[in-house]
């Protein structure tokens, strides 16, 4: 078995989404030569690098993550693997076609966008997904799409997370390394931190995938 690390490496003072004003520290206590070991403590919002947004950030009275069952952030997935220029705007549901999504329970979506990451236009404008492409995303029956742009929607929007919120589904953003994951099933994990009553927390998101023998 393979794995594929699908998540960004979180940095102090890694750019975060326009207006989230959390300051994203790493402070280390105590270093090595200091004392009798390295001791650090975290500083950061709930949807700094690759993330998961809980239903509950777009639909008031659902549970936080803290009562999220592990077992709807693991599952089978499908990557819709986009051209690697694919330009900002609405996707719609033609990039489906052709995709046989009865087993699987997370599309992941590889806009090649990630390689803005890092860069002022990542949080500038991006692919993101239209209103026609979410509904059949949300009758699909998944636990919930993934996603290598800041958003599901653009930024001054909000129907495509309002219309998977009222599915039930979970949303991983900024996605990292799809480029690297097969167009066949694969096994797919992003666990969030057990966070009381919160509606996102980071992952790292990783695919498993399974090489054949001989």
């Amino acid at each position: 078995m393979r794995i594929i690390d699908l998540s960004h490496t979180i940095v102090e003072g890694m750019s975060q989404w326009p207006g989230d004003r959390q300051p994203l520290r790493i402070h280390r206590r105590s270093e090595h030569g200091q004392g009798t070991h390295m001791s650090s403590a975290l500083e950061l919002g709930c949807h700094v690098g690759t993330h998961i947004d809980a239903p509950l950030h777009f639909k008031a009275g659902e549970a936080g993550l803290d009562a999220l069952d592990p077992t709807r952030c693991v599952g089978r997935a499908r990557c819709v693997h986009l051209p690697s220029d694919t330009p900002p705007g609405p996707l719609g549901a033609a990039i489906l076609a052709g995709l046989d999504l009865e087993p699987a329970d997370f599309v992941l979506l590889d806009t090649g966008w990630a390689r803005h990451w890092g860069s002022d236009r990542y949080y500038q404008e991006w692919p993101y997904l239209g209103e026609g492409l979410a509904r059949a995303l949300a009758a699909a029956g998944l636990k919930g799409i993934g996603l290598d742009t800041p958003s599901l929607d653009a930024y001054d929007g909000r129907i495509a997370h309002d219309i998977c919120a009222a599915a039930g589904l979970i949303n991983i953003e900024n996605l990292a390394g799809l480029a690297g994951v097969p167009a066949s099933p694969f096994t797919f994990l992003a666990l969030p931190l057990k966070l009381s009553g919160t509606e996102a927390s980071p992952v790292r998101a990783v695919a498993l995938v399974e090489e054949a023998c001989g």
